[in-house]
């Protein structure tokens, strides 16, 4: 018996590795759909309209708003997971530092669209002593990008049948078409703009 037998995840063993990645499956399952929300209003924004009309930005900043409550629910539900397999923990902290660094690009476009929905100017938006919204969108996207890679190592370590692929897409599919999060209502009228009424 070689040395790759002895490692070979197998039984009941396989069986806690498959409700590992279907548990993580589903938390991207949510992460996509609170994002479907943001992604349809970032495609009908005019940046055009919105340069004359600062209430232009009024959609896809409560879009952004529940785009940001959407990352924290997720990366609460993340930090709850129960179990984690040993020699899935890697991927485990893969996923959690793309879900914190999704999470903070998420806040930060929330504000930045939330004082451009005020009527700050871009650079008044923009000014922090922080990342820019850019450099925090870059890393989320490389830390995903890491996450999705070590994800494929644990799969190719587990040998799933695509039997076994398409019961965890259904697990998720199923779980998210009955998950009741929503996030809570976003007050669009600026402070400043209710306070003059």
């Amino acid at each position: 018996m070689g040395l790759f037998d002895r490692n070979k995840i197998q039984g009941d063993e396989l069986l806690t590795y498959i409700d590992y990645i279907g548990d993580e499956w589903i938390l991207r399952a949510f992460q996509e759909k609170g994002a479907e929300v943001y992604t349809a209003a970032a495609a009908e924004f005019d940046p055009g309209a919105a340069a004359k009309n600062p209430a232009a930005y009024e959609n896809i900043y409560v879009a952004a708003n529940q785009l940001a409550q959407s990352a924290a629910e997720l990366l609460r539900r993340k930090d709850a997971l129960k179990s984690v397999p040993d020699k899935a923990t890697s991927n485990y902290f893969a996923w959690h530092a793309a879900y914190s660094d999704y999470l903070s690009w998420a806040n930060a476009q929330a504000d930045y669209l939330g004082a451009k929905f005020m009527g700050a100017t871009a650079n008044e938006a923009a000014s922090s002593e922080g990342p820019t919204l850019k450099d925090l969108q870059a890393k989320s996207e490389e830390s995903r990008a890491a996450a999705e890679a070590e994800e494929q190592r644990l799969l190719k370590k587990l040998k799933l049948t695509p039997g076994d692929i398409d019961q965890l897409r259904d697990r998720a599919s199923n779980a998210i078409a009955q998950d009741k999060w929503k996030p809570r209502t976003v007050a669009t009228k600026p402070k400043e703009q209710s306070k003059r009424r």
